[in-house]
C-alpha cells in the first residue's frame, strides 16, 4: 500500500475533514420501458454498436435493438433478438458477449459462461478471457477465477478498459484467500489506472482492518466517502473503526448512515443488530432487520436474529408474525416450530 501511505503522511491533516467534492460513477438510470414497441424506437440515439462494424445487416440490428432494451431492463426481449442472432450465425463475438452479460442478468450463470466460452473460442483475447473471469469471479469461483485472470494478463498487447477491475478482482480474491501482501501488490496496481476509485479505496481499508492497521483503514474509508458519500460500504467500513476505537456514538452515526442509503446492506444490519442488544438500542436493531427483511425476498438467518430480539423486546406478537414468515419458507425448521410452541401460549393469554 506504498502509493496510498505516501498521501497518509503528504495529507495527514486531511484526516479529519470532510469531503466537498462528490465524485460518482453510477450509469445513468434513463427512461424505464414497459413498452417495447417504445423502446426499439428510441434506438437510433441510443446505440453505441455501429452498422459498419458488423457485416451482416441482420445481426447488426437485432443487437442495436437488444442493447437498447437490455439498457432498460428488458433483458428477456433482448435474449429473444440475441438468439435471433445466434441463428443467423452462432459465432459472432459481439453477439456472444451481449448474450452472456444478458444471461447473467436474469440469473443463468451457467449459460452465461457457456456463451463466455463460446466467444473465447471464437475470439481468444484480453477482453473475452476478462469477462470469463469477471464472470467466474461473480459466482465465487475464485481460484478458476484467478487463473483466467492471470491468464488474460498474459496475453495484454496494450491498454485496455478492463484492466483496472482484472486487477481489483484479484486484490479482492487474495484477500479472501489471506494473502495480504499479494492483495496490496494488485490494489496498487489498480490505483494506478485510477486514483479516485472510492470502490478500490473501501477495498484498500478491507485490506487494512484485516492487518489490524486502523489508522490507515480509517483514512482509506474517509477518503472513499469523500469522494463518493453514497458509499454505503465505505460508512459500513467507517463504523467498524470507530467502533475498534471505542467511539460507539459515532459508530451508531456511521451505521445509521450507511442504512440511509442502501436499507439491503446486510453487513450494516448485522452490525446494528449486535450492537442494539449489547447497546440497550432495541429499537434501532429491531427496525433496521425490519427494513432489511421487507426489502429482500428472504433471509431466514436474519430473520432468526430479528425473532430473538423481538422475544427479548416483548413484542411477542411481531415475533409470531416474522415466525410464522419462516416457516413459510421452511415449514420443516425445527428449531423454529419449537419455538414458536413456546410463545404460543404467552401471545393468546396477552
Amino acid at each position: 500500500m506504498q502509493m496510498l501511505e505516501n498521501q497518509i503522511v503528504q495529507k495527514s491533516s486531511d484526516k479529519t475533514q470532510t469531503g466537498t467534492s462528490a465524485e460518482t460513477n453510477q450509469e445513468s438510470a434513463g427512461r424505464v420501458y414497459f413498452d417495447s414497441v417504445q423502446a426499439l424506437a428510441d434506438f437510433e440515439s441510443e446505440t453505441t454498436i455501429k452498422s459498419q462494424e458488423i457485416s451482416d445487416p441482420r445481426i447488426s440490428k437485432c443487437l442495436q435493438n437488444a442493447e437498447v432494451l437490455s439498457k432498460h431492463g428488458e433483458y428477456h426481449l433482448a435474449l429473444n433478438l440475441l438468439r435471433q442472432a445466434c441463428n443467423l450465425n452462432s459465432k459472432h463475438p459481439a453477439t456472444l458477449s451481449m448474450l452472456s452479460r444478458n444471461l447473467e442478468k436474469i440469473g443463468k450463470h451457467d449459460e452465461a459462461l457457456v456463451a463466455l466460452n463460446a466467444w473465447n473460442k471464437v475470439d481468444y483475447g484480453f477482453e473475452s478471457l476478462a469477462f470469463l473471469a469477471h464472470a467466474l469471479y461473480r459466482m465465487g469461483r475464485d481460484q478458476q477465477a484467478l487463473e483466467k485472470y492471470f491468464e488474460a494478463l498474459s496475453v495484454l498487447t496494450e491498454e485496455d478498459d478492463q484492466l483496472f477491475e482484472v486487477y481489483k478482482n484479484i486484490g479482492n480474491i487474495y484477500v479472501r484467500q489471506g494473502d495480504f501482501d499479494g492483495a496490496e501488490e494488485y490494489y496498487n496496481k489498480a490505483y494506478t489506472i485510477n486514483t479516485t476509485s472510492d470502490v478500490l479505496l473501501v477495498n484498500f481499508g478491507t485490506l487494512e482492518v484485516q492487518r489490524g492497521d486502523f489508522d490507515k483503514s480509517l483514512y482509506c474509508f474517509r477518503k472513499a466517502v469523500e469522494i463518493n458519500p453514497d458509499n454505503d460500504k465505505a460508512w459500513v467500513g467507517l463504523a467498524m473503526v470507530h467502533q475498534q476505537f471505542g467511539d460507539t456514538e459515532l459508530a451508531w452515526a456511521n451505521i445509521e448512515a450507511a442504512l440511509d442509503i442502501n436499507k439491503k446492506n446486510r453487513t450494516a444490519v448485522h452490525l446494528a443488530a449486535n450492537w442494539g442488544l449489547r447497546d440497550r438500542q432495541l429499537h434501532k436493531a429491531i427496525e433496521a432487520l425490519q427494513e432489511y427483511l421487507s426489502n429482500v425476498e428472504q433471509d431466514e438467518d436474519m430473520s432468526l436474529v430479528l425473532i430473538n430480539l423481538l422475544c427479548t423486546a416483548g413484542q411477542m406478537d411481531q415475533a409470531m408474525l416474522e415466525i410464522e414468515r419462516v416457516l413459510l419458507w421452511n415449514p420443516d425448521h425445527t428449531e423454529v416450530r419449537n419455538l414458536k410452541k413456546k410463545i404460543t401460549p404467552t401471545v393468546k393469554a396477552a
